[in-house]
């Protein structure tokens, strides 16, 4: 199995990311900790009976992941100020514990990632030894003995924490846990119930009456089991259902526990779980997530765009843990599909969510927003899972770019960094690039140890790419280089707006402009006098406009097409006998990255995708 790159092997050098990482460490993780503090959610571990503000139950682990967010910050960059925040929340957490080890907090799981950041920073054992302990509480209140609750969480999350702590550590109690609430979740009893039907009995309720207080708001009817992705165990489940996020910390969990216990059935499941994501239910700017009700997957190729059709959802924590999932793919097997769904996720659904200002930030994603009702950034929610998700994700990048194992090493994105490699004597992998508005990539290794590379070469570019270095072999998306060192090697990608089409069983008709990773929008910003809710666009040519300046991003390629405006909007019935007439003139419209809408203002009209006739 391969490992990811360590962040500390790793020096970022690309303008374009480093600017993202310092904008979240210098002004992100800050805002979120100030918000916490100022709402009064930062002290909800402190909370008694009787204190003003009653903690919401999703507070507690906004604290841990920021937490978690600061530590692999400070892992490259200390930070006096920002490490005495990270010690006052300890502080908190070894302070709420109870004898027995329980924590006074309901989201005590997604302490366990905290403490893997934090542990890893100190090697202090500060978080570890409180983790540890109300582990062991969990441990003596489920599992599959007798006079234990055969059961599992309602929100996948300790899964993750456990197999990384798991790692961490080695203690085999964690690696049992996590193994027996994967795959216990969906196990039914001989009346074809689970757990939350008993659950549901004890706490005096009705689980099939659609009326009671069991048929919580984001059900879509009685027992909706799917929500929680407990309809079935894993090992039966063929098609992505339910909760986004949840789904995602599922499938990551299982992913994980499939590289440490090497159980096939999971990876079968796992298998088609992945097809049934990204051939039918995933947005194209790598989104998911499609009904708002449930926040959550709906019917296979069902991709509305807007908010106002109660659908296109999109959570950011949703992206998040999406390219999560196939990073952890990609320690298993190197599949050019992973990195591709990656690298997508990251630049689209992912990167756009924070606003460049670095304190704002979207809970849902649409990929359209009409024009007079703007969709503008908001700088926190009551459930604020997002912004501290984008916080971790941009301090972790480093892990996302390469992996290693023996004498190779996997280059996954295109990010101009540098990699020195773990006990090669300090041999070091540098990429010179800038990407994403330019495909020339210099790759250079410089050291003693000779090393095989498998260099990722993207779905959007494996046409047409060039490597100066020959006698390459392309397997699954890598192209697998024999062993060198002190070597120089230019690849090109060639990077051309390029218009994509949708599955027709998704009964959208339109145009999306691509180039490269990067998906593109229509913004009326930069289309003053054209109405974005009524254009469509003709057949001809995409081209690349000169660089410029946007919201602070450098260097950004902006793309021009031919396209016409609906004239007769301004029906007076609801149906008419006459078709719908686009202008005799044609118009250049001008498309700029998805990630940097909303960024300038304007009146609110945005499209992904665009009509086409």
């Amino acid at each position: 199995m391969a490992s990811p790159s360590d962040i500390r092997d790793v020096t970022l050098t690309s303008t374009f990311w480093t600017s993202m990482q310092t904008r979240s460490r210098d002004i992100t993780i800050p805002a979120i900790i100030h918000a916490q503090k100022s709402l009064q959610h930062w002290y909800c571990l402190t909370w008694k009976e009787g204190h003003g503000i009653k903690p919401h139950p999703f507070w507690d682990s906004d604290i841990y992941k920021v937490t978690e967010a600061a530590c692999y910050f400070l892992l490259k960059n200390d930070d006096p100020v920002l490490r005495q925040e990270v010690e006052h929340a300890v502080d908190m957490i070894r302070a709420s514990q109870h004898e027995d080890g329980y924590l006074n907090s309901y989201y005590t799981v997604r302490g366990i990632k905290a403490c893997v950041a934090y542990e890893t920073l100190t090697n202090s054992r500060r978080l570890l030894e409180p983790v540890m302990k109300a582990l062991r509480h969990v441990d003596s209140v489920f599992g599959p003995e007798e006079g234990k609750l055969h059961g599992y969480p309602g929100h996948q999350e300790i899964e993750i924490g456990l197999l990384r702590l798991y790692d961490l550590t080695k203690d085999p109690l964690t690696l049992k846990l996590a193994k027996y609430f994967i795959l216990e979740r969906g196990r039914k009893d001989e009346n074809g119930e689970i757990f939350y039907d008993h659950e549901s009995r004890a706490r005096g309720g009705d689980p099939y009456d659609h009326m009671s207080a069991e048929m919580v708001n984001s059900y879509l009817h009685p027992r909706f089991y799917e929500y929680h992705q407990a309809h079935a165990p894993l090992v039966e489940q063929d098609e992505i259902k339910g909760h986004a996020v949840r789904a995602m910390y599922f499938v990551t969990a299982a992913t994980e526990l499939v590289r440490l216990t090497g159980d096939t059935q999971v990876k079968a499941a796992l298998g088609r779980l992945w097809r049934s994501t990204v051939d039918k239910k995933m947005y194209i700017t790598g989104g998911i997530g499609t009904i708002r009700q449930c926040e959550g997957f709906g019917p296979e190729y069902f991709l509305s765009d807007t908010e106002e059709s109660q659908a296109c959802y999109a959570e950011t924590c949703a992206t998040f843990a999406l390219i999560v999932w196939c990073s952890k793919l990609l320690r298993q097997e190197l599949k050019g599909e992973y990195a591709d769904v990656m690298e997508i996720a990251l630049y689209n659904g992912f990167l756009g969510a924070v606003g460049l200002d670095g304190k704002s930030f979207y809970y849902q994603n649409p990929l359209r927003t009409l024009t007079g009702r703007k969709k503008e950034r908001s700088t926190w929610f009551e459930v604020a899972c997002c912004p501290p998700n984008v916080a971790k994700l941009l301090a972790q990048l480093e892990t996302l770019i390469y992996s290693y194992q023996q004498d190779l090493v996997a280059i996954h994105l295109w990010i101009a960094s540098e990699f020195t490699i773990p006990e090669s004597n300090g041999t070091v992998i540098s990429q010179t690039t800038n990407l994403p508005w330019s495909g020339d990539i210099e790759l250079k290794v410089n050291g003693p140890k000779a090393v095989k590379l498998a260099l990722r070469i993207p779905d959007w570019a494996v046409s047409n790419y060039t490597c100066s270095v020959s006698g390459g072999e392309l397997k699954d998306g890598y192209l697998y280089l024999p062993a060198l060192t002190n070597t120089t090697i230019n690849l090109t990608f060639p990077l051309q707006p390029r218009k994509v089409y949708a599955n027709p069983r998704t009964d959208k008709d339109e145009i999306c402009i691509m180039r490269g990773p990067m998906v593109y929008c229509i913004e009326d910003v930069d289309n003053p006098g054209v109405d974005i809710d009524h254009i469509a666009l003709i057949d001809g040519p995409v081209a690349d406009a000169p660089a410029a300046t946007i919201a602070g991003v450098e260097d950004v390629v902006t793309v021009s097409s031919p396209g016409k405006e609906l004239v007769n909007t301004n029906w007076s019935s609801l149906y008419g006998s006459e078709g719908w007439k686009y202008s005799e003139s044609t118009k250049q419209l001008t498309f700029v990255p998805y990630f940097l809408r909303m960024n300038r203002g304007g009146n609110g009209g945005m499209r992904v995708w665009v009509k086409r006739i």
